[in-house]
């Protein structure tokens, strides 16, 4: 995996030497990924020495929307950022623990676009997806929930299954985290018989 992250950033080295000058909207994808996994290697480091001095994961959050920003809520592509820029394949190669805290520092809004992205998604990543809570501002939270439910299951029913008994199982389950699920599969189930019922119906 190190050897993965060395060659991402030989790649990105190998661009243009100015853009690391450039602010962080007008960065190529790759600079803008090469700029984030700086910031979370920093960050990681801080947080196990107990360092300071660096961005914290809510100053870290608009940069991971600003990355996203032209990837729709199901993790397609549009414009001038997105797979057909490489930017899939650039998430790819980040870290295991730099992209759980990615996933941990992104806006809930934005965590099925970044899952989308992502051409494997581990158990200690949907985890780490499901255990993000709504705003307390946000009026419908049950739909911000089931897009992130959606965009788990979208990569395997089995994970979504195994992940949420991994957060169910936990210390730290966000409150109401068993009925919003529930409520979830139940919706799952009658889609499911819909389309026994009703197979053309699309």
């Amino acid at each position: 995996m190190v050897c993965r992250m060395v060659k991402t950033r030989k790649k990105i080295k190998a661009g243009k030497w100015h853009e690391k000058y450039l602010p962080f909207v007008a960065k190529s994808p790759e600079m803008r990924v090469e700029w984030l996994v700086n910031h979370l290697a920093r960050l990681k480091r801080a947080q196990d020495k107990g360092k300071t001095g660096i961005l914290s994961p809510e100053e870290i959050k608009p940069y991971i929307k600003l990355l996203l920003e032209d990837v729709s809520a199901v993790g397609g592509a549009k414009d001038s950022v997105g797979k057909d820029d490489g930017l899939h394949e650039l998430l790819g190669n980040i870290d295991e623990d730099e992209l759980l805290l990615m996933i941990d520092c992104a806006d809930i809004y934005d965590i099925p676009s970044l899952l989308g992205l992502l051409s494997e998604v581990s158990p200690g990543q949907a985890i780490m997806a499901l255990k993000k809570v709504p705003p307390l501002f946000e009026k419908n939270p049950l739909m911000v929930m089931d897009r992130v439910f959606h965009a788990i299951k979208e990569k395997s029913i089995t994970l979504l299954e195994d992940s949420a008994e991994g957060v169910l199982a936990s210390d730290d389950a966000p409150e109401n985290f068993a009925s919003n699920y529930e409520r979830f599969r139940e919706i799952m189930m009658d889609e499911h018989m819909l389309s026994l019922l009703y197979p053309k119906a699309r």
